[in-house]
């Protein structure tokens, strides 16, 4: 049932009020569809995309972030997932060493996760040394605003308000009782109440309207939690150019991994080669963990001295070698880009703005910046990159300056994956969420989605976000449902 004002009987209470119809907001309401649990889906937008609501999510920025807040978010049926790129892959291992869950606990998820992104189950690695692997992405093409909303629509159990936002969580004694909305539609607050609540809107409004409620000093949740704080992205640039002999690249490889090139439209007849650290590599060079694209690009050899006298002007000391490599009967460039990891530091944060949106709260603003040990990341592996290349003798590389001048500002393309502000942990002082993404001294109010991650690796988070969402799913069934799964 679709609802845009306010004409649902106040006092109807619902089981669970999920505030945001992102991923995971509509994936979580369809799984309670399936019990017959009663849900109110509340989305703030309307339900394709307008420039008046997607207005409301400007705020800040203080520091090196690529682009507004408003800019890499939708504020509409289906949330971001309505320009999203669809890539998927799942965390590694050693990426949760910083979570108070592992690997194994999200495994039993996986396959419900990659049916309702419609993707492979299949995430592979090969090792091609002891210092890099091969590995395997999957790409989604599912935008979840227009797969379901027929099928919300239709639904008895899933009742969804379009172009409500919610305006305020009102409760006490660490219980919240309902949530205050505003019907865009006839200009009008009511109120939903519910049993169970989850705030499913985000990476950066998660965090935002937790501190509104902070500031306002109820008695929701314990007061001293690190909200807003340890946020971060996943930077992603370019991070160098190489020649290469594509046929012995593609021989010598030989994976049988996804292909993945048309993500940088570099065309069916290139290939894209995904690179990351092993865990050695991570461990004794003290990195983060980190994925690099090699695509090749096909040229004629008419462009070779011109790439050979830039490549030379920025790296002097490659040897005459270099220059007999491109004399061969080679006709491929290549550029190697990465999205990698960044370390969750406290001082990066989501905090409020003095600026305030129409119903008088606060905005976002952001606080952000980039270790050194990012940049040695991004360093690091593309290093690895090049002796593999020089080793067997397949091509030569070399970096963009910025991965060499240590403490010089350089802005990357950040991936568009907000993640961290509600962070999930043991303890109330260092983090927001525990293992089951309850807030830390609340009953019954959720946090869902990329801002509970403590640490993300280089994988984009969507299908993590997916497989965190059924194991909500499952532990609200049994724990305030008292139902079997």
């Amino acid at each position: 049932m679709i609802f845009t004002n306010s004409n649902l009987i106040e006092k109807n209470i619902f089981d669970v009020v999920i505030v945001g119809s992102g991923a995971a907001g509509i994936t979580l309401a369809l799984e309670f569809e399936k019990k017959q649990i009663k849900v109110a889906l509340i989305e703030a937008g309307q339900r394709n995309y307008s420039n008046e609501s997607q207005s409301n999510y400007k705020g800040e920025i203080e520091g090196l972030f690529p682009r507004d807040p408003d800019i890499s978010r939708l504020r509409m049926f289906g949330g971001t997932t309505g320009h999203w790129g669809g890539t998927c892959r799942t965390l590694d291992e050693y990426d949760f060493n910083k979570w108070p869950i592992n690997k194994n606990n999200l495994n039993t998820y996986l396959s419900d996760s990659t049916k309702i992104l419609k993707i492979k189950n299949s995430f592979k690695n090969e090792s091609i040394n002891s210092n890099l692997n091969l590995i395997e992405f999957q790409v989604s093409k599912v935008k979840f605003g227009n797969v379901f909303y027929e099928k919300i629509k239709k639904s008895k159990f899933i009742h969804l308000f379009l172009n409500c936002p919610v305006i305020e969580i009102i409760g006490d004694n660490f219980i919240v009782s309902k949530v205050k909305c505003f019907s865009e539609t006839d200009k009008k607050e009511f109120n939903l109440w519910g049993k169970v609540f989850v705030l499913a809107t985000g990476g950066i409004e998660n965090s935002r309207m937790l501190l509104i409620e902070k500031m306002k000093k109820k008695n929701l949740f314990n007061h001293n939690l690190p909200i807003g704080n340890y946020w971060y992205e996943h930077p992603f640039m370019e991070l160098g150019k190489a020649i290469v002999n594509k046929e012995k690249l593609k021989n010598k490889l030989n994976t049988s991994l996804n292909h993945f090139v048309n993500m940088f439209n570099a065309g069916d007849n290139s290939d894209a080669y995904s690179f990351a650290p092993t865990s050695k590599l991570m461990k004794e060079k003290k990195i983060l963990n980190s994925c690099c694209w090699l695509v090749t690009h096909d040229r004629s050899n008419k462009g070779w001295k011109n790439i050979a006298k830039n490549l030379l002007c920025e790296a002097p000391n490659l040897s005459n070698k270099f220059l007999k490599f491109i004399n061969r009967s080679v006709s491929c460039g290549a550029t190697i880009y990465s999205s990698w990891e960044q370390d969750p530091e406290f001082s990066n944060k989501v905090v409020l703005s003095d600026k305030k949106d129409k119903f008088g709260n606060p905005r976002p603003k952001l606080i952000y910046k980039k270790s050194e040990l990012v940049r040695r990341t991004a360093r690091t592996v593309f290093e690895e990159i090049g002796y593999y290349l020089i080793k067997n003798d397949l091509g030569r590389v070399v970096g963009n300056s910025f991965l060499f001048e240590s403490n010089v500002d350089y802005i990357s393309e950040a991936g568009w994956h907000h993640m961290g502000g509600t962070i999930m942990g043991d303890y109330n002082k260092n983090s927001v969420v525990d293992e089951n993404l309850k807030i830390h001294g609340s009953k019954n109010l959720f946090v869902l989605g990329s801002s509970s991650f403590p640490s993300c690796g280089h994988a984009n988070p969507t299908l993590t976000i997916m497989q965190l969402t059924f194991r909500l799913n499952e532990h609200l069934l049994k724990n305030y449902f008292k139902q079997k799964v």
